[in-house]
């Protein structure tokens, strides 16, 4: 399909100002850019007025199952998004071990309850997806904690040797098959119970293959400071360049503490230290429900964490921790108070919208809220998902502003949990650049395109320029706006006119057409000698 986009405001990716020219595509690059004529087009589209930018790269999402779900892309293509990055904080749908998938599924949960999960590679599922057809590009990482599962399941314990040699070979298979890094969630069960040498260790995997380490960091609380200086150590120690996902400081009492970490990432940059950072534009996060409970109670996963909740002398255990805290352990509950944990959605609909808090008094249990905290866990089954309103607006806008910093949505594959998943980019473009001047919008659009592409070496994406991939966002500066909401988070983004992916329109005119002509990204095979 050829097409020729005449009148474009060019924003082309790299944080130049923007200019005036037409932009023709054949198949799925970018040919002409600049005054296009002598150009045999089957449609031309005028866009006078209107910014024309590379489409999105969302560094950091879980829509690793997309390819399942297609009807959730909508939201995502409707905020221009064209590249998903998938395999964040430590979770990723490969490699399985066939032995003990169940623990996998289980504590995956919503995400993947209704896959079957037949392969055990990154590349077979690469190649299911593809079969199935994919409305964005997806761009994998490896979990750290789902090879840490597949070798040694949920166990509370540093590795044995010949365990750290089963999961640097699959670090070292799933790089050969493309992987462009590894993630860590550190909060999560089982990379809570890991070392920082376990992970430097399978860092030098990643380093041996040119890919990067990203990390969910083991602490965004009282200890973030301590946590970026973890980060750092990893990506100093195996020569491994860094992201940090989602920075924040949660809980009250930390806010402003990016005023401590953020020159930390400066100054090691300044060491040669390739460390970055994304953020989202929300001061509620979202996430499951179960890391409220201290870290022990997953010791085993789902099933054994769910007896735990059970069983009367380890309630009163549970609830000791959490009231007093374990060193080290992120405390949700201490952090934040369950007036500020809101379920967002649940199997139970009376108490979906609602804080823990709220339930409590509902259910008369006022003077006991963690009883009720780890009664709705039970009576979901584990698989509970919570909003938590814990940051502070001006981090918010201080970590956005940084030069280190790009943005990613954290989205879930449920647009019922919270407004990142649909709002995030028209909300930097429309709120935080438009009406608040935190950013320019040639910067604003540096951190949604080049600047993660640079940082994933994603070659031909993430730019504006003849031979470039024909991943396109046309959208109006004046009106693109975030629509989703806490109350109604699946409400699609407005102001985005048109959106091409490898050169097909799957937005026209503001409307939304099921087009599956994403691909699944590999990284070039690079594997240093």
């Amino acid at each position: 399909m050829n097409v020729i986009l005449r009148n474009c405001q060019v924003y082309d990716g790299t944080g130049n100002s923007w200019y005036k020219a037409d932009i023709a595509i054949s198949g799925d690059r970018i040919v002409q850019v600049g005054t296009v004529n002598g150009f045999s087009a089957d449609e031309e589209i005028d866009v006078k007025g209107l910014a024309v930018a590379p489409g999105f790269i969302d560094i950091h999402t879980h829509s690793d199952t997309a390819a399942f779900v297609p009807e959730l892309c909508k939201g995502r293509i409707m905020q221009g998004i064209t590249t998903e990055v998938i395999g964040n904080c430590g979770v990723s749908v490969y490699p399985v071990n066939p032995e003990n998938s169940d623990l996998l599924t289980k504590y995956v949960g919503a995400e993947i309850e209704a896959v079957d999960l037949k392969w055990t590679s990154l590349a077979e599922f690469a190649e299911i997806s593809t079969s199935l057809g994919l409305v964005t590009n997806l761009v994998p990482l490896i979990g750290h904690g789902t090879v840490r599962i597949a070798v040694m399941g949920f166990d509370n314990r540093p590795p044995t040797p010949e365990e750290m040699e089963k999961m640097s070979r699959l670090v070292a298979e799933s790089m050969e098959q493309g992987a462009f890094g590894i993630s860590s969630g550190l909060i999560y069960p089982p990379g809570v119970f890991c070392t920082t040498e376990e992970l430097v260790e399978l860092c030098h995997v990643v380093r041996d293959y040119n890919g990067i380490y990203t990390t969910h960091m083991r602490n965004e609380a009282d200890l973030v400071v301590e946590a970026v200086e973890e980060a750092i150590t990893i990506g100093r120690n195996a020569e491994v360049p860094v992201q940090i996902s989602h920075h924040k400081a949660a809980g009250k009492q930390n806010w402003g503490m990016p005023q401590i970490t953020v020159p930390k990432v400066k100054a090691a940059r300044e060491d040669g230290i390739d460390v970055d950072m994304d953020v989202y534009p929300y001061t509620a996060a979202c996430t499951s429900l179960s890391i409220t409970l201290p870290p022990w109670c997953h010791e085993g996963g789902t099933e054994e964490m769910l007896g735990r909740l059970g069983n009367p002398q380890m309630r009163q255990q549970i609830r000791h921790d959490i009231e007093h805290g374990i060193p080290g352990w992120e405390n949700c509950v201490e952090n934040t108070g369950l007036e500020n944990i809101v379920i967002p959605s649940a199997k139970n609909k009376e108490i979906a919208g609602k804080s823990i808090a709220q339930i409590a008094r509902e259910r008369n249990q006022e003077q006991d809220p963690i009883s009720t905290l780890l009664d709705v866990l039970i009576e979901e089954e584990g698989d509970a998902i919570m909003v938590i309103f814990d940051m502070s607006e001006e981090d918010v806008r201080f970590i956005m502003q940084q030069p280190e910093t790009m943005i990613g949505s954290d989205g879930l594959p449920d647009v019922k949990t919270h407004p990142r998943c649909n709002g995030t980019f028209p909300r930097v473009l429309g709120h935080y650049t438009r009406d608040e001047k935190v950013l320019q919008l040639e910067d604003a659009i540096r951190k949604m395109t080049s600047f993660p592409a640079k940082k994933l070496g994603l070659k031909d994406r993430g730019i504006i320029r003849e031979g470039a991939y024909a991943d396109i966002v046309v959208f109006d500066p004046k009106t693109v706006a975030d629509m989703a909401t806490y109350e109604s988070p699946g409400e699609d983004a407005v102001g985005i006119t048109h959106v091409f992916v490898n050169g097909y329109p799957v937005v026209r005119d503001g409307q939304f057409e099921m087009i599956k002509q994403g691909r699944f990204i590999k990284k070039e095979l690079q594997k240093r000698i």
